[in-house]
């Protein structure tokens, strides 16, 4: 993946083998349109990059987002369609009643999402005709479940993202891959967020250059222990970073080369149950 991290689309194929996820003809080809049509009515200078699929009762949802530098960390947007309607839409920003309210929320995903989550109040003024009343409704939650995730376990290798002079985080152009042996361990893999850990905030404020092992959260100090896991494929080329707190995600690192992506396919709950099977 030569621009920012994680899945390009055109990967989704090919490197998706052992996960045992995949996506029909079908939704690769339209998802892989409408990305381009977004990349251009946006005017982004990057490419859009496949994120998941979440899978609905009725339909599913196809996700997609973009990266752009940004002061400090780069700024991530993220895009949806569902498998009806193959047209990328920006999801919502949330406020806080409505973060508070997902939360909330439990069961499967509809797949509509202008399904409402919540009966309007009594005393709601009647929406006038071709006016839409705002309202808690699918999309918000997926907003959340789709942001609550990437926080959690989008992952990228050490150094292949690095902080400049200025503390600013972007690409690494030098990176040219993980070895054989350090593609295998999960010390070589740190959460894709701002700094959360104490280290990890303290070498970003420290004055000079900060070690790229450093500036992002090592995945390997997620409790509780035994969060994640890590194999190689059949072929011992790819390296296969697993998370059982969200069931789905799936991160490949191929051995001795700057290409790995992560995506996300599961229906957007957590396994909870996580600590008591450990």
């Amino acid at each position: 993946v030569k621009d920012y991290s994680t899945m390009d689309i055109s990967l989704v194929s090919t490197k998706l083998g052992p996960s045992g996820f995949t996506l029909s003809p079908e939704e690769a080809s339209g998802l892989e349109v409408a990305m381009i049509q977004r990349q251009m009515e946006e005017k982004l200078d990057s490419k859009l990059k496949f994120w998941g699929k979440l899978i609905g009762e009725e339909q599913d949802y196809l996700l997609a987002y973009s990266l752009t530098p940004a002061f400090g960390f780069p700024s991530k947007k993220f895009y949806f369609c569902t498998t009806a309607n193959f047209t990328l839409k920006q999801l919502p920003e949330l406020s806080e009643e409505y973060i508070t309210k997902s939360k909330g929320v439990t069961g499967r995903f509809r797949g509509d999402p202008s399904f409402p989550l919540e009966e309007p109040p009594e005393d709601a003024p009647e929406a006038e005709e071709g006016v839409e009343v705002e309202s808690f409704r699918e999309i918000h939650r997926l907003a959340f479940t789709v942001a609550t995730i990437d926080h959690d376990v989008a992952v990228v290798p050490v150094g292949a993202f690095i902080a400049d002079a200025a503390k600013q985080i972007i690409p690494n152009k030098a990176y040219s891959g993980l070895s054989y042996g350090a593609a295998g361990a999960l010390r070589s893999y740190c959460h894709f967020r701002p700094a959360e850990s104490p280290l990890a905030v303290a070498s970003l404020e420290k004055p000079g250059l900060a070690r790229p092992g450093d500036i992002f959260d090592a995945i390997e100090d997620d409790k509780p222990t035994g969060t994640w896991s890590v194999t190689y494929d059949s072929s011992n080329t790819t390296a296969c970073v697993k998370s059982f707190y969200w069931p789905g995600y799936f991160f490949f690192q191929t051995v001795g080369a700057a290409e790995y992506g992560g995506v996300y396919f599961g229906n957007g709950m957590p396994n909870k149950e996580l600590a008591f099977g450990l």
